[in-house]
């Protein structure tokens, strides 16, 4: 957990150090657009944009693991009282 922070972090830092050293004006044509930002904000949306990209990609993956974590947690509730009706069905349990 704290390593995926650290590097979170230190790949934030790689993003922000050099916009804020780079700061200048930017033309920027794209077919018929034509927008004139700074290189900090073309950087900061397109990392922004990144994101929100891989956020998605990986949503239903993230809703699968939850749902078989999800199944896994009401077998193992249901073997546990399994495991203590049998103990008290036996002679001599505990």
């Amino acid at each position: 957990m704290y390593l995926s922070l650290i590097i979170t972090f230190l790949l934030l830092l790689g993003i922000i150090i050099p916009t804020i050293q780079n700061s200048m004006p930017l033309e920027l044509k794209f077919i018929i657009w034509n927008l004139q930002l700074s290189v900090a904000a073309l950087t900061f949306n397109s990392a922004l944009i990144g994101g929100a990209i891989v956020a998605i990609l990986i949503l239903p993956k993230l809703m699968r693991k939850t749902l078989d974590v999800r199944s896994l947690k009401k077998e193992i509730h249901k073997l546990k009282g399994k495991i203590l009706e049998s103990e008290k069905g036996q002679p001599g349990g505990a």
